[in-house]
């Protein structure tokens, strides 16, 4: 599957015109990270990240009319992403020690993007083994609760 990432990424970033020294896929258990490495990360991220996330929808639509599975892919620029969600975690963390010197029973994060939900749920679930965590709200408001199983 990760050449398969690889070379659609390439016919994309090709497509579009854009420069690239290298694009390098990795699988870590099941979630497949693609990161490009160029010198023309500005115009591949765009304002918020809007052109990284629409690449990545693009290439999500390619590969599920390719293959009946279904794919978590992430697609980064320069670690652009991953910085992003390094930052995220820290955050996190922060808010989870701070309930424990408080003793909550459980907390709400603000509201996230389904992405960053899913990235917040797995680490929690492989750092805290006696913290659980499900989604709550609608819409744009939708967010993570922490809480003491």
């Amino acid at each position: 599957m990760e050449t398969i990432i690889q070379k659609a990424l390439k016919i994309l970033l090709d497509k579009f015109g854009v420069e690239y020294d290298c694009v390098a896929v990795t699988d870590e258990s099941g979630h497949y990270r693609a990161n490009i490495e160029t010198p023309d990360a500005g115009r591949l991220i765009g304002k918020n990240g809007t052109v990284l996330s629409a690449l990545q929808i693009l290439l999500k639509n390619i590969l599920h009319s390719q293959s009946a599975e279904k794919l978590f892919v992430t697609v980064d620029v320069d670690n652009y992403r991953k910085d992003q969600d390094d930052r995220i975690l820290e955050k996190v963390k922060g808010e989870i020690e701070m309930m424990q010197e408080q003793n909550l029973s459980e907390i709400k994060l603000r509201p996230m993007k389904p992405y960053i939900r899913r990235l917040v749920h797995l680490w929690i679930d492989a750092n805290y083994p006696d913290l659980g965590t499900d989604s709550t709200g609608e819409g744009m408001a939708r967010s993570v609760r922490v809480f003491c199983k």
